[in-house]
């Protein structure tokens, strides 16, 4: 899984050029070291055990949850919005940034991927279409390199947020691995891919991106979790590759990132990929 999750950001750098909050401190509660007197009632402070307060957690978290689970990722972002925007001082925002940058991944990837098969379908099959076909796989084309664009534009602020506040992030955030537990079938287009007709429906198109939108997010969380940890740098890899083409500054501080945290870790393998680009991609 790691390789081929691994192999999918690498891939990002390949086709570039072509295509805080500190620790909760420990609650202190001062001892009673006197024994009352028999005229004496202890008080109701002294009778009650000091229990550490737990944290709520905002419904709309639990919501974006329930509905990642069940493969409804669009309405899972919006309750993620609502958890950033309207539970600012909650550490579950921590939680709803790093969920969010993933979803606006897997958005990305996808429409990266649809615009690879269809400019290698338009190269295959460009001498068989009609002038229709033309139009048709242009307007197709025009709309997924928007998309790719956008869901970029939409990562940026929650992958820099995560990034920014990583010693934060890393300290305080409590999650549980999330799974999507029903993953649609795969929707290839390889064979337009590699003959370049016929062009795929609207219908076919719109599958591909449904389905693998869903699949890709799922990748990506049981990618970036192990048990309940959160493998940051596999996390900041496919994110921060995510910018490459547009903001290649910001891809070599994710990368940047990813050197710093693994220091001790030299024999990382997400840690020697990206030695690597550093090296070739950066100079």
């Amino acid at each position: 899984m790691i390789k081929k999750f691994l192999l999918g950001a690498s891939f990002l750098l390949l086709c570039a050029g072509c295509a805080g909050q500190t620790k909760v401190q420990d609650e202190k509660a001062a001892a009673v070291t006197t024994t009352p007197s028999a005229d004496t009632k202890p008080s109701t402070v002294e009778q009650q055990e000091t229990k550490p307060k737990e944290v709520e957690i905002p419904e709309p978290y639990s919501l974006a949850l329930k509905k990642i689970e069940s493969g409804e990722l669009d309405t899972a972002l919006k309750y993620l919005d609502f958890t950033i925007n309207d539970f600012k001082d909650s550490p579950y925002v921590y939680n709803a940034q790093l969920l969010k940058s993933v979803l606006h991944t897997g958005k990305a990837q996808v429409a990266l991927n649809l615009g690879l098969i269809i400019g290698r379908g338009t190269e295959k099959g460009k001498t068989l279409y009609s002038s229709s076909d033309i139009n048709r796989i242009k307007k197709k084309f025009d709309e997924t390199k928007k998309e790719m664009t956008d869901q970029v534009d939409l990562l940026a602020e929650p992958a820099k947020y995560t990034l920014e506040n990583y010693s934060a992030v890393r300290d305080q955030i409590q999650m549980k691995k999330i799974t999507v537990k029903d993953i649609p079938s795969e929707v290839n287009l390889d064979f337009f891919a590699s003959v370049g007709y016929p062009i795929p429906t609207d219908a076919e198109f719109d599958a591909y991106i449904k389905n693998n939108y869903i699949r890709e997010v799922s990748l990506t969380l049981n990618t970036i979790f192990q048990e309940d940890k959160i493998i940051f740098p596999d996390y900041f890899y496919f994110t921060g590759s995510q910018f490459y083409k547009k903001d290649k500054a910001l891809t070599k501080q994710f990368f940047d990132k990813i050197i710093e945290i693994t220091e001790n870790d030299k024999y990382n393998e997400v840690r020697i990929l990206v030695q690597e680009d550093l090296k070739k991609n950066f100079k």
